[in-house]
C-alpha cells in the first residue's frame, strides 16, 4: 500500500451535512484505487452515505470523532452486481423460509476480490448502521449489512465501534488472513459472520449483540482472544476447524434485545453450525474455549447432529473441548447428541457451579464424555440417553 491519502473533504464531502455524501466519498475511495491504493480519511464530523466500494491496497481511516453513519434511504444501498459466498442465499428452500431478498448482502462498506483492505478506526469514531428497515428483508424488517467483505485477502479491521446495525455488522465470507483488533459492536444483529473465511485473528474485541456475536461455518483456523461477548442470542454459532477462544468473557443476558422476539436472554455460549445447502471443505469440526468466564446463559452447548432446524445438518462435528473454564448459572439443560456418530466432550480443569435440580447436560450414548479434574460446586447432574443420570459433585474425573 502507498503512503497517499485522499481527505474525503477535498472531493466535495462536508461534515454535517443533512444530505447522503455517497458520490463525495466514492469519489475518494475511486482516486485512491486509481493511484494504485492509499489511505482514504474521514475527518470528524457526521458522514451521510449509502453503499461505499473498497478497492486492493486500501484503507478506510475514521479519524477521532468522525462518525460514518448509514442513509435511511434503501434506495442508497447496493450489492455492486457481487455475490458472496454464502450459497443458502440461492436455495429455494431458505429463500422462501428465510424471506431472503436477491439483493440480500448489499451493505454499507463493501469490498470484492481485493488483497490488503482494512478499515480503522481511531478512539471515539464511529460506524452507524441506522437500523434502516426493510419490509422486504429477512423477517419482514432486515435491513443493509454493515461491512461486506467477499474473497479478501489480507483484511484488517481496528478501532472502530459499530452501532445500529440493520443486519450482520461485519460480514468477511471466503477472506483469508483477517485481523480484527480492538472493535466494538454495540446492538444489531450478528457482530461478525465469517462463512468460509481462512486464518482469522480477533484480539481486544467488545461484542454486545442482538443476534450471535460470532456466526460462520467452514472456517480454517479462527483464533479469538481477550474478547467479551454479551448476545441476546448465541455467543457462537459456528463450525470448521482449530477454531479456539482464549481469554474470553461470555455474560449474559443481552444487553441489547433480539430485534425479532425482543428477549434479553443468551440462548448458548456454542452452538454448532453446518448446512448441508453449503460445500464444507474444512477436514474436520472442533472448537475450544479455554482460560474463559461463563455466567449466566441458558445453555452451556447444543449440539443435534443431523438436525437441518437447528442449522446443524452438514459434517458433523468431532470434538468440543472446555479447558480451564469457570461456569456458573446455567438456567437450562444442554442437549449434545451425536446420534450414532461419535463426538468427544472434553472438560478439563474446570469449575462448575450448576443451576439446582436443573441437569447441566443431556448426552447420548454416542458421546465420548470426558471429565479430568473438573470441581462441581453442588451436585450435578447429567443424563445419558433415555435411561442413565449421574449425579456428581466435588472433583471429578470421568471418562465415558
Amino acid at each position: 500500500m502507498t503512503d497517499s491519502q485522499f481527505l474525503i473533504t477535498d472531493y466535495g464531502a462536508e461534515a454535517g451535512r443533512m444530505a447522503v455524501q455517497t458520490e463525495a466519498l466514492q469519489a475518494a475511495l475511486d482516486a485512491c484505487h486509481q493511484a494504485g491504493g492509499g489511505t482514504v480519511v474521514i475527518p470528524a464530523g457526521r458522514f451521510i452515505t449509502g453503499s461505499l466500494r473498497l478497492f486492493s491496497h486500501t484503507t478506510l481511516h475514521l479519524l477521532a470523532g468522525a462518525v460514518l453513519q448509514g442513509s435511511p434511504d434503501l434506495a442508497d444501498y447496493t450489492n455492486f452486481g457481487e455475490t458472496t459466498d454464502i450459497r443458502y442465499l440461492t436455495d429455494a428452500h431458505y429463500i422462501q423460509d428465510w424471506h431472503l431478498p436477491t439483493y440480500y448482502f448489499q451493505a454499507l462498506v463493501n469490498a470484492y476480490d481485493a488483497v490488503d483492505v482494512a478499515v480503522i478506526g481511531e478512539a471515539g469514531s464511529l460506524i452507524d448502521g441506522r437500523n434502516v428497515q426493510d419490509p422486504h428483508g429477512e423477517e419482514h424488517f432486515r435491513g443493509p449489512m454493515g461491512l461486506v467483505f467477499a474473497r479478501v485477502q489480507d483484511v484488517r479491521l481496528q478501532g472502530y465501534t459499530f452501532i445500529n446495525s440493520a443486519n450482520w455488522a461485519n460480514v468477511l465470507p471466503a477472506c483469508e488472513n483477517v485481523q480484527i483488533d480492538n472493535v466494538t459492536i454495540l446492538g444489531g444483529h450478528d457482530g461478525f459472520d465469517l462463512h468460509h473465511a481462512k486464518d482469522v485473528t480477533i484480539t481486544g474485541c467488545r461484542l454486545e449483540t442482538g443476534d450471535d456475536c460470532l456466526a460462520g461455518y467452514d472456517i480454517h483456523g479462527l483464533s479469538v482472544r481477550d474478547t467479551y461477548l454479551n448476545t441476546a442470542c448465541n455467543g457462537l454459532r459456528v463450525g470448521g476447524s482449530d477454531i479456539v477462544f482464549d481469554h474470553c468473557t461470555f455474560r449474559g443476558p443481552g444487553k441489547f434485545s433480539h430485534l425479532s422476539d425482543h428477549k434479553y436472554e443468551t440462548l448458548n455460549v456454542f452452538m454448532y453450525f453446518a448446512m448441508q445447502v453449503d460445500p464444507i471443505t474444512t477436514p474436520t469440526a472442533d472448537v475450544t474455549i479455554k482460560n474463559a468466564s461463563i455466567d449466566h446463559v441458558s445453555h452451556l452447548v447444543t449440539y443435534l447432529r443431523s438436525e437441518p432446524t437447528a442449522l446443524q445438518d452438514g459434517p458433523a462435528l468431532q470434538s468440543f473441548t472446555l479447558d480451564n473454564v469457570q461456569i456458573a448459572d446455567i438456567t437450562d439443560t444442554s442437549l449434545f447428541v451425536g446420534r450414532g456418530e461419535a463426538v468427544a466432550l472434553t472438560m478439563t480443569n474446570c469449575q462448575i457451579t450448576p443451576t439446582a435440580d436443573v441437569p447441566l447436560l443431556h448426552i447420548d450414548e454416542s458421546v465420548r464424555l470426558t471429565l479430568t479434574n473438573v470441581f462441581f460446586t453442588k451436585p450435578t447432574i447429567i443424563l445419558i440417553g433415555n435411561d442413565r443420570q449421574l449425579t456428581l459433585t466435588g472433583l471429578t474425573n470421568l471418562a465415558l
